[in-house]
């Protein structure tokens, strides 16, 4: 075994949760984090570890996102066991066999997507959520706020503005825009009460897959945080992966299901917003072609 997961086959022992490692196969998809499944004499471990200073809380703020969706929707991602806070920083959950979503999968998720939005709103009944989170390497502010423009604009958008300011011309003259404008799309006069949902945050197509057993939705590796529904979906149209039958049972469930009300006037550029949000991210972290995805968004708003 490598030194890291040795230590990891000496936590997972001392934490009482097997007796022996017996193999450790390493796991492929993550950019940030590494990640194994450990196979003990207990059962199966899924465990991500990283050497980043953050990534002690990287890792809170992971397993308190996922204990709260669980929580909303039973066993709709995975139960989180373990987070360790100190020097090597990992989190353990409980380890599920996934597989390709079938079309089953699709509708199921729109469903359930709907229920995790549905559900209890924050014990504060406001914006944010109770530990900073992260949205890849981004640092979400999740400061509580009763208000969800002054939200977005002040804890989403403009933080990212001013991280990326300077860097490109357009983005700085079209984000100073799109913020100045914010209120004709997410005021009260435009949206009225917002609910405050519990999201998932980080919903692309790599974050979701079927559950080898029953085909039945799972979504992962969340940055949690109460916000308006709609903004979930700016990270699952940006990437794909999503069938319209998943939008289309979300629709059906959020209107039968719940008191949520669709507020369909303006949702189109809602989409958009939202969507250009995941691009100016994405551009911060990694640079290069996101820069164009924000601004073509942008430019059909204004």
């Amino acid at each position: 075994m490598a030194e890291v997961e040795q230590f990891i086959a000496s936590e997972l022992k001392r934490l009482g949760l097997c007796d022996s490692v017996k193999n450790v196969k390493t796991l492929g998809g993550g950019c940030i984090s590494e990640a194994a499944c450990y196979k003990t004499d207990t059962g199966d471990f899924f465990v991500k570890t990283n050497a980043d200073p953050r990534a002690k809380d990287w890792f809170a703020a992971e397993s308190l996102g996922l204990e709260r969706i669980n929580l909303a929707v039973p066993g709709f991602a995975p139960k989180p066991i373990h987070h360790h806070a100190t020097d090597r920083a990992y989190i353990v959950t409980e380890y599920i066999h996934m597989t390709r979503p079938s079309a089953s999968t699709q509708k199921e998720l729109g469903h359930l997507l709907a229920k995790l939005h549905a559900g209890r709103p924050s014990a504060e009944n406001q914006f944010g959520f109770d530990v900073t989170s992260w949205c890849g390497t981004t640092i979400l502010d999740n400061t509580w706020s009763s208000d969800w423009l002054q939200f977005y604009q002040q804890q989403r958008l403009e933080p990212l503005l001013k991280q990326v300011q300077g860097q490109n011309q357009d983005i700085d003259r079209l984000g100073a825009s799109l913020s100045a404008r914010l209120e004709h799309w997410l005021g009260r006069d435009a949206l009225g009460e917002v609910y405050p949902s519990l999201l998932h945050g980080d919903l692309w197509n790599g974050n979701m897959a079927a559950k080898a057993a029953d085909k039945s939705p799972l979504i992962y590796d969340p940055a949690c945080f109460y916000g308006h529904y709609e903004t979930e979906f700016g990270i699952m149209r940006m990437f794909g992966g999503f069938t319209q039958d998943c939008f289309d049972t979300y629709d059906d469930t959020l209107v039968n299901d719940s008191d949520i009300e669709l507020v369909e006037e303006g949702r189109a550029d809602r989409a958009l917003i939202y969507e250009a949000y995941h691009h100016l991210n994405h551009y911060a972290m990694f640079g290069g072609s996101y820069s164009s995805g924000f601004i073509n968004l942008v430019e059909k708003l204004l």
